[in-house]
């Protein structure tokens, strides 16, 4: 019978399809933050000065997020605006900032100093090449940083807005200068008689009174005052969109339709009745109210005023609200933190997060049938492995731990190691994240003194894939008609040092598939043979626990020089 192993899994810890989802995740709002820079690029309060483009890059890196989108749409507004010299300081401060984060970060207040004499250097060559005065550089620098920090608690007050969180005044200031900058800085862009500024606090507006309430009249007023002052015009606009956010806010709790049709119906008011006012022309209120239509009614509503009647009856609505709120302050803390504790506090964050999706009817296209077996080493008092099958809403976990040396000692380290990793897995960690915090925690309870191999496959018997994770495990084997399968990469047991990363990697599982894991006792004591051994015992046994004693039987002939285990499970058709 013809034999081929393949090594199949030197895929990244975190996976291909885990790497792939978080930057179709991060795509969406990177265009949004650049496309945001880019306006505040090209937009020059003073004559020659344009600090903004600089202020959101920078904004971007206090708020923890990704400012090579930021520095990239900042160099192109500065670009578009004619500002060349702010669209090389904008590029150049991407760069100085990518080079301090790949030498690790650093605290939030640190990050808005190190931009700020970034900039500045930036500047020495910009000003000799096009002759810009060094005072006006610097004084632009310095207002780059003020703006920044204005900008960055507003980027991070609209995540937690957008999150579902409810908003301090503080968030709702800040939010409301960010509104209020983006409508400055459109100026008097007009397209076919309708401008892009008024359309934009139209949706500013609405947005604000369907998902705040009262306190949105704020930002209603801000997003207003930066209309007039970047195009002029009467300052009764302000108090018209004003009134016109506040008759929405009020209507909101009949629903969605009813908040627009009450912001829409008042402008029109003033439209008709109050002739000389300008404000919204028909077109701009009409594409204003179809932009808030067409966003998802689950976009607005994701925790949206959690003490009003859109929950009432619905406890599970705000028990939502409080998890997506944890869950934001985890992740704050966990970027804070760092090291050991930062991953923790980050597994556990998006753990949280995954806990709040709705979960889909599942239909299992696979059932297993396992088998286990083991004998102890000669002359030990008990076993030193310990073993873990078991099924639960369609995932099955199999996992296997060999405690250091043998007897009651090495018992006690494997089944802290197996029950870790399952409580952490019931709870709805993932396979890696589960197996590096066990090695977090074990090493912190023994500290280097207690460790252990772990050997975990979940195989998720719907979606046909398993994941695995090893910490210092031999290989693992599927066998797939006349073909061997190695599972095997190298590892460090979990318990002996912090952040040790494991093995992982995940691969598709086929109906007829035969699953076998064992502890390096009874792969060390096949040694050569384990191939024969697994094709006599496995092939020609249809029963896994039969399966399983097999191997051990064979294993043994040689000797019980160490504690042995094995899993076998059978994947068949459900």
């Amino acid at each position: 019978m013809e034999k081929l192993i393949r090594e199949i899994f030197y895929a990244p810890a975190d996976g291909r399809s885990e790497a792939r989802a978080r930057r179709a995740g991060l795509l969406l709002p990177g265009l949004a933050l650049a496309a945001f820079s880019a306006l505040l690029g090209s937009y020059a309060p003073f004559e020659g000065l344009a600090p903004f483009g600089a202020a959101a890059v920078m904004a971007a890196w206090y708020a923890g997020l990704d400012p090579s989108f930021a520095a990239a749409g900042a160099a192109a507004g500065c670009l578009l605006g004619g500002f060349p010299a702010y669209a090389i300081v904008c590029a150049g401060l991407g760069g100085v900032i990518y080079l301090i984060n790949s030498q690790g970060s650093i605290q939030r207040l640190y990050r808005l100093l190190a931009a700020f004499a970034a900039e500045c250097l930036l500047f020495l060559p910009v000003c000799a090449a096009f002759h810009i005065r060094a005072a006006l550089a610097v004084g632009s620098a310095a207002v780059s940083v003020l703006a920044a920090v204005v900008l960055g608690c507003g980027m991070r007050s609209l995540g937690s807005l957008l999150g579902g969180r409810s908003a301090t005044d503080t968030e709702l200031l800040t939010v409301s200068a960010m509104a209020g900058l983006a409508v400055l800085a459109m100026r008097n862009f007009n397209i076919a008689g309708v401008s892009p500024a008024m359309v934009f606090a139209g949706v500013c507006a609405l947005f604000a009174s369907y998902r705040l309430g009262a306190p949105a009249v704020a930002c209603a007023v801000t997003a207003a005052a930066g209309r007039v002052l970047a195009c002029g015009g009467d300052m009764h606009f302000i108090a018209v969109l004003s009134a016109m956010t506040l008759v929405g806010a009020s209507l909101r709790s009949l629903g969605k339709w009813a908040c627009l049709a009450g912001f829409a119906l008042t402008g029109v008011c003033f439209a008709v009745f109050i002739k000389g006012l300008y404000i919204f022309n028909y077109a701009e209120l009409a594409l204003s109210s179809l932009v808030f239509a067409l966003v998802p009614q689950r976009l607005y509503m994701r925790g949206a005023f959690a003490g009003a009647d859109a929950f009432s009856g619905r406890g599970y609505g705000r028990l939502q609200l409080k998890v997506a709120e944890l869950a934001d302050v985890l992740s704050e803390l966990a970027r804070v933190s760092g090291g050991r504790e930062g991953r923790m506090l980050g597994c556990i964050s998006d753990t949280l997060r995954r806990a709040l999706q709705k979960p889909k009817p599942r239909r299992e296209r696979l059932k297993p049938l396992c088998g286990r077996a083991s004998v102890t080493r000669e002359g030990s008092s008990a076993c030193g492995d310990s073993a873990l099958v078991r099924q639960k809403g369609g995932r099955l976990l199999l996992a296997l731990s060999d405690g250091m040396g043998s007897g009651r000692e090495a018992a006690n380290e494997s089944r802290s190691a197996l029950a870790l990793l399952s409580d952490l897995l019931s709870v709805g960690f993932g396979v890696e994240e589960a197996a590096g915090l066990t090695n977090d925690l074990l090493t912190r309870r023994g500290g280097g003194d207690m460790y252990a191999t772990l050997d975990v496959m979940l195989i998720d018997l719907e979606a046909g894939t398993a994941g695995v994770s090893k910490h210092g495990a031999p290989p693992g084997f599927v066998l797939r008609g006349d073909e061997l399968i190695s599972l095997y990469a190298e590892g460090l047991p979990v318990g002996i040092i912090e952040n040790a990363r494991s093995a992982s990697g995940e691969f598709e599982l086929c109906a007829g598939d035969t699953v076998v894991l064992m502890t390096d006792g009874a792969s060390d004591a096949l040694g050569e043979e384990i191939e024969s051994v697994l094709a006599r015992c496995v092939l020609g046994e249809p029963d896994a626990e039969l399966a399983a004693n097999a191997i051990i039987a064979e294993a043994a002939k040689h000797g019980a020089a160490d504690d042995m285990t094995v899993i076998v499970a059978r994947i068949e058709a459900a």
